[in-house]
């Protein structure tokens, strides 16, 4: 039941949270208009303020701002592609996706269809498109306008992001991240120092560069490439030296050293930005789970009970305690972690979609506590409820025979 990020597959995902969207300064002058020193130094102080609120998960108050960015500088990308950043990682937050673990789960890439609020789809693909066009538009003046091809790239990148993430339309995911990283490799050609592009390249390589060796042939059959080294260090540019980027580049740098068990790299990064934004309970669910990876198990426990105590966190108790029971189970704690999946499924404001995957985990945990009947209802419960990735499928199959915990 470890769902933690351990496979390549996942980091396919993973490097598509919260992608940089600069307006940067550095656009060669004979570009499209550029904005006046007032409109740039607003737009800067409008930018600060609403990605602090962003990252502070306050997306009314981040919405209002990057709409302002709109009305202020109307035939630039920038208002657009936050906008639709905000209503992407909006989704993610209500549906309980902002966790990396998440996407390391196999179930996540089943083929079982996808039910999106057509509302969001709408809005958010709306606001993509605008910004799409918008930076094409100043790529149709003058081809070497090296912002508006990062924001082609940027825009790109975001709509593969919810393609994964939200629509689960992996092959549309992987057409729009190509594109991005061509664009933004097109960026770093036409000026080398345009660091904030190197976390979409870096994720790219690092990607690539993970593949088992069989699959990296196929790929650069197809014209692929990447290197696993040569990613990490891209995006500890984009970290160090990114003007607006530096601390999405610190995000995906997060689940990279997870991967490559560079545990205390990861804290400090994770340590960073839990401090620098203590709203946003993805950082303090990482560290938890990190410190238990360290051999720190009291701690990461002890983290988890510190933020079901806390009033910040206390509208996603329901992911807080699923997380705590997912961990709580792959260090074998299975009457711990039965309580906390039950606590999820009595919240009335839980996640309908965590409800059915902890109905699921607490039949597995109850297979593997040799209590079969009891494990036969909570399959049957999940069956009652709307299917959540293959939830279904795997119901279907441990009422045909029990959960081992080899699957």
């Amino acid at each position: 039941m470890n769902h933690r990020l351990r496979s390549p597959c996942a980091l396919a995902l993973i490097w598509v949270l919260l992608f940089g969207l600069p307006l940067t300064e550095r656009a060669e002058q004979k570009s499209a208009p550029r904005p006046t020193d007032a409109q740039q130094e607003l737009f800067d102080a409008l930018r600060r303020r609403a990605f602090d609120a962003f990252y502070n998960l306050d997306y009314e108050t981040a919405q209002k701002l990057f709409q302002q960015i709109v009305e202020e500088l109307p035939d630039h990308p920038a208002g657009y592609l936050y906008l639709a950043t905000q209503v992407w990682v909006g989704e993610l937050n209500r549906t309980r996706r902002l966790q990396t673990s998440i996407y390391s789960n196999p179930s996540f890439y089943s083929r079982t269809g996808e039910t999106v609020d057509p509302q969001v789809d709408q809005q958010f693909r709306e606001y993509i498109q605008k910004a799409i066009e918008k930076a094409k538009a100043r790529l149709a003046q003058n081809e070497g306008d090296v912002e508006a091809r990062y924001f082609l790239g940027a825009a790109y990148a975001v709509l593969a992001s919810y393609e994964a993430t939200v629509a689960r339309q992996f092959m549309a995911a992987l057409k729009h991240a190509r594109r991005a990283v061509s664009e933004h490799r097109k960026v770093i050609k036409q000026q080398p120092n345009f660091v904030d592009a190197y976390l979409t390249i870096g994720a790219y390589d690092y990607i690539v560069g993970s593949l088992p060796l069989w699959v990296k042939l196929l790929a650069a059959l197809g014209g692929i490439r990447g290197n696993k080294e040569r990613g990490i260090k891209e995006l500890q540019q984009a970290a160090e030296r990114g003007k607006y980027v530096s601390d999405d580049a610190r995000v995906v740098l997060i689940a990279i050293y997870a991967r490559e068990k560079q545990y205390e790299k990861a804290l400090e990064l994770v340590r960073y930005l839990r401090d620098r934004y203590p709203r946003n309970y993805y950082f303090p669910i990482e560290e938890a789970h990190l410190l238990v990876e360290v051999g720190r198990k009291r701690e990461g426990f002890a983290a988890f009970e510190a933020m079901l105590q806390n009033e910040r966190f206390q509208e996603v108790g329901d992911l807080i305690r699923f997380q705590y029971a997912q961990l709580l189970a792959e260090q074998g704690y299975r009457i711990a972690a039965l309580h906390y999946y039950r606590q999820v499924t009595e919240m009335p404001t839980a996640s309908p979609q965590l409800v059915t995957l902890a109905h699921l985990r607490i039949g597995q945990l109850l297979d593997l506590l040799g209590r079969r009947q009891e494990a036969i209802s909570e399959y049957q419960l999940v069956l009652d409820r709307e299917n959540v990735f293959d939830s279904h499928r795997q119901a279907e199959r441990y009422l045909r025979r029990p959960y081992t915990g080899n699957e």
